[in-house]
């Protein structure tokens, strides 16, 4: 076909490729599947916890195979705790009531606390502070360093640990009280077998060779520490002959003799010399 001057010139069409619309329709395809994918990334983790939640929540499942007992014990033991443990450990550690179990284990009268740590899948660990005894509270209780009374003995302790009596209400302050006394005096040659407090808060020990020693309420370290410096200087010689030392003084001490009977006193009076009193 021949121009013509004048005539207006044919524009040609640009026609939209096949091609360019394929690329369309598969972003269009992949956005689509993208938000799918973003829908499955969130759906099925919350399935799976939610199915693992359901499979935990069934006790057969994943149950405690080992219970440990651990804890420096000298009372107590595994097989005195395991009534107690074993009726909460027939489940999984997802299901434990922990907080039950510990109150529980805690009754035993020599428990000072428990702990419980859970190590998955199937281990358990209870851990025992003990109550640790220091004297006997008279005849039918102890004392724990604790400072509570606990309402049993323990037979092989007798003849190894002091008695203590006092009105129950001051046992913490007992304790506190016996175990400042046994510190002053853990030096000293002759042991602590009873120490007493009265409703006053007067205090009075008796040592293993009999010697009554009469505290006071007031000024117990000043007055314990004159008293083993007095025993070792002065009393220890004659101590066989002392009843009690009454440390209520101001500045020193009183003694008081045994009565003697007539042989047992010239025995004496001959091999110690006649000492009617002591102070120092």
């Amino acid at each position: 076909m021949k121009y013509r001057p004048g005539s207006k010139r044919a524009q040609a069409t640009r026609r939209k490729s096949p091609k360019n619309r394929r690329s369309l329709g598969d972003l269009r395809n992949a956005f689509a599947w993208k938000r799918v994918s973003m829908w499955l990334f969130v759906i099925l983790p919350a399935l799976a916890v939610f199915g693992g939640y359901q499979w935990l929540k069934n006790p057969q499942h994943m149950t405690i195979k080992t219970v440990e007992v651990a804890g420096d014990l000298k009372i107590l033991n595994k097989e005195m705790l395991e009534p107690i443990i074993a009726d909460f450990v027939k489940t999984n550690l997802f299901l434990l009531d922990s907080d039950a179990l510990e109150a529980a284990v805690e009754d035993n009268e020599w428990v000072y606390s428990a702990s419980l740590t859970k190590i998955w899948p199937d281990k358990l660990i209870v851990k025992i502070h003990e109550q640790q005894p220091v004297a006997f509270w008279g005849d039918k209780a102890m004392l724990s360093k604790q400072g509570a009374i606990i309402k049993t003995t323990l037979k092989d302790k007798q003849g190894t640990l002091p008695t203590l009596y006092s009105p129950e209400s001051k046992g913490r302050n007992m304790a506190s009280g016996f175990l400042q006394i046994r510190e002053w005096m853990k030096d000293f040659p002759v042991r602590l077998v009873e120490f007493r407090e009265d409703a006053r808060g007067s205090w009075q020990i008796k040592l293993e060779n009999d010697l009554l020693v009469r505290i006071g309420r007031n000024n117990h370290e000043k007055r314990i520490k004159r008293f083993m410096v007095g025993y070792r200087q002065k009393l220890i010689s004659v101590v066989n002959r002392i009843d009690t030392v009454d440390l209520r003084y101001p500045n020193g001490f009183a003694v008081k003799w045994k009565k003697l009977g007539k042989t047992a006193e010239k025995k004496a009076g001959n091999k110690q010399g006649r000492k009617d009193s002591l102070r120092s």
